[in-house]
């Protein structure tokens, strides 16, 4: 799992003095988002689209940008538009039904058991190591690309 490409926000509070009101930054407040930020990075990179995000550094902040935006729709003082930011980040990472159809990806279903086939190691020759090869996602973007 890569580190989280983004700076932490600062969350800030409203104060008054008399008349005056001003907004002043609030570091316990920042620190929990933050602290909220990175749990669920975390997590997202234990989701199966992790293996593919990992093969491509270009949609890491992107992802980093989810995470952000779902924090702040956890919120009370999230708006539509944050909400629909949301969604459209979530298809962009293929974490919808929709986003997986759009980047050609698939979740491939793990046998597990005594009726599973044994692993066959890979010395690279069957492409098997090959992650643009030898994976579901590497060849449907294979074939993506030869038909573009």
């Amino acid at each position: 799992m890569p580190a989280f490409p983004l700076p932490a926000v600062a969350v800030m509070r409203w104060e008054s003095e008399g008349k005056r009101r001003y907004q002043v930054r609030d570091d316990e407040a920042t620190q929990a988002r933050h602290e909220r930020e990175l749990a669920l990075w975390e997590q997202v990179w234990t989701y199966p689209q992790a293996c593919a995000w990992s093969m491509e550094p270009w949609r890491w902040p992107t992802v980093a940008m989810y995470v952000r935006t779902f924090v702040v729709c956890e919120g009370s003082d999230a708006t539509a538009a944050d909400k629909g930011s949301l969604h459209r980040f979530a298809d962009q990472i293929a974490l919808t039904p929709a986003g997986m159809r759009e980047n050609g990806w698939a979740i491939a279903a793990v046998e597990v058991g005594a009726g599973a086939p044994p692993a066959a190691p890979s010395d690279g020759a069957d492409g098997g190591s090959d992650p643009a090869t030898g994976d579901e996602v590497g060849q449907r973007r294979t074939r993506r690309r030869m038909r573009d």
